[in-house]
């Protein structure tokens, strides 16, 4: 935790906190609705919620173009447990998901918050490319719970399956 300070970060919702989580835009009513999308033969059995940790970065910097600045923002979620970076746009929060299951994270915060910036950096040189830009600041961290639902269900030509469905954008994952 130290050198999460020592870097600039402000760490929120760590240990002896809850997690903030972010908006379920997939809630359990519409997600009978999402598997017939994915594969119309699957019969759910059951569902149940998941509160998979990550850490989410929001990083500032200035950019200029024609003599004009302005400030850009940018969040950068990182999964606790596999350290798997992805940039995440209009973050919204939200309540927690009723009786989800709360996997434990398994990696530290200041890797991760490398591993943010890192990804930062390869996405903003990306949009950039003839603009100038000021050095990257990290402006928070924090400790957030993305929503998932694990479904197991029976297929027909497959037995039984289970899928984890992302909660916010309805992707998902054959387990």
């Amino acid at each position: 935790m130290s050198e999460a300070l020592a870097l600039g970060c402000t760490v929120w919702n760590t240990a002896g906190h809850k997690d903030a989580w972010l908006k379920a835009r997939l809630p359990l009513e519409g997600l009978e609705r999402r598997v017939m999308g994915i594969e119309p033969a699957l019969s759910i059995h059951a569902a149940q919620a998941v509160g998979f940790p990550y850490l989410l970065c929001l990083y500032r910097w200035e950019t200029r173009r024609l003599g004009m600045r302005r400030q850009e923002l940018m969040s950068c979620l990182v999964d606790r447990c596999q350290g798997v970076s992805t940039t995440l746009e209009d973050v919204e929060f939200g309540d927690p998901l009723a009786s989800a299951a709360l996997p434990s994270p398994e990696l530290d915060t200041p890797p991760l918050e490398r591993k943010a910036r890192h990804h930062v950096m390869q996405v903003r040189r990306h949009r950039l490319k003839r603009r100038g830009a000021t050095r990257l600041e990290l402006v928070r961290c924090q400790a957030v719970r993305k929503p998932l639902w694990l479904v197991t269900g029976h297929h027909a030509q497959h037995g039984e399956l289970e899928l984890l469905i992302d909660g916010i954008n309805g992707g998902y994952y054959l387990m």
